[in-house]
């Protein structure tokens, strides 16, 4: 229902904000009492990697800066779509230089737990992706796939596991700034 919405409302708003704002009222009035939804919503630019972007409740996503070797987390958003009427995202921006990876994740991979009861978390997170830096999307991912399942060691999800990674290609222009080929 969600994602049908947020189609819906990002054919008819353009800024991330307004078209989660209008996807709160229409999940409120459309759906069972009790239902939300955390969000992350962004806009990329492929020229200039500049994104555009909202958070509704969702966990903050990192960001893997190949330049400076950093994983930086993002800031926090606002509240989960559906859980109250009129609220106000705020929308921000930030840029993608090229060789970062923006990495979005559910908090079933930070919260999950293995055989010895211990949670995976944000911690242990930003190590596999500090190994990740100037890798691509796959390999990020890779990473992070065998890092989790050799933590849980056959301990059951309790969660939903997604990982999502954007990684921005290095430049692909010479020192005189023409854009050469690959």
């Amino acid at each position: 229902v969600t994602r049908t919405l947020l189609r819906a409302a990002a054919l008819e708003y353009k800024s991330p904000s307004d078209t989660l704002e209008r996807v709160n009222e229409l999940l409120l009035v459309n759906s069972q009492n009790g239902l939300f939804v955390t969000t992350f919503y962004g806009v990329l630019s492929l020229e200039d990697g500049l994104l555009t972007y909202t958070i509704a409740g969702h966990n903050p996503p990192m960001i893997v800066q190949s330049s400076s070797k950093e994983i930086v987390e993002m800031d926090k958003g606002g509240i989960a779509l559906g859980a109250l009427s009129g609220i106000k995202l705020e929308q921000k921006q930030c840029r993608l230089n090229p060789g970062d990876c923006l990495v979005l994740y559910t908090d079933g991979v930070t919260e999950a737990f293995n055989e010895q009861d211990q949670m995976y978390g944000e911690d242990r997170l930003k190590q596999v992706l500090h190994s990740g830096i100037g890798k691509g999307a796959e390999d990020v991912l890779s990473l992070l796939k065998i890092d989790l399942e050799d933590f849980r060691d056959n301990a059951p999800l309790s969660d939903d596991t997604t990982i999502l990674a954007i990684c921005r290609n290095p430049s692909l222009t010479d020192d005189n700034g023409e854009r050469r080929s690959l």
